[in-house]
């Protein structure tokens, strides 16, 4: 009887134990706490004179960025062709299409560091004559109280 009531008592530990790290590895979210020091050209929320005709990512440490995106105010795509490389590296350059006028766009960027640990980033700017600071654009969006428009 002891035997039997220590083996249902393991038993229901190891479930528990297995179960719950189960559930730990998913309630951590997409996003990571990770930081990986870098900068960029153009700078996060710089304003240019004119359309840049390249972007640059430069991190402290080797990583392998698996992703680079851009877009006109966070909404339309813009072709980049960034090819992804297995190759470590810290400095990357991205050449860009003729950038039509937007009120800015946002570059979006992720990287795998040496532990293959995922880091997700992203740098704003905007350019022109009248252009104004990217985050001065996106904080000052008034968002409907009804998200289901009638």
């Amino acid at each position: 009887m002891i035997y039997r009531i220590s083996l249902i008592l393991i038993l229901n530990f190891l479930l528990v134990s297995f179960s719950s790290g189960a559930n730990a590895q998913h309630s951590h979210g997409r996003r990571n706490t990770i930081e990986l020091e870098h900068d960029s050209i153009p700078a996060h929320d710089e304003v240019l004179q004119d359309a840049p005709t390249d972007m640059i990512l430069r991190f402290n440490d080797y990583v392998r960025l698996v992703k680079w995106t851009l877009k006109a105010e966070d909404l339309r795509n813009v072709e980049i062709d960034f090819k992804f490389s297995n190759e470590y590296n810290k400095v990357f350059i991205q050449d860009l299409p003729q950038l039509e006028h937007a009120a800015y766009y946002t570059a979006e960027w992720a990287a795998l560091d040496a532990n293959n640990v995922i880091v997700y980033g992203l740098f704003c700017f905007s350019f022109g004559p009248n252009a104004l600071t990217p985050t001065t654009i996106i904080n000052s969006r008034v968002f409907s109280s009804d998200p289901v428009q009638r």
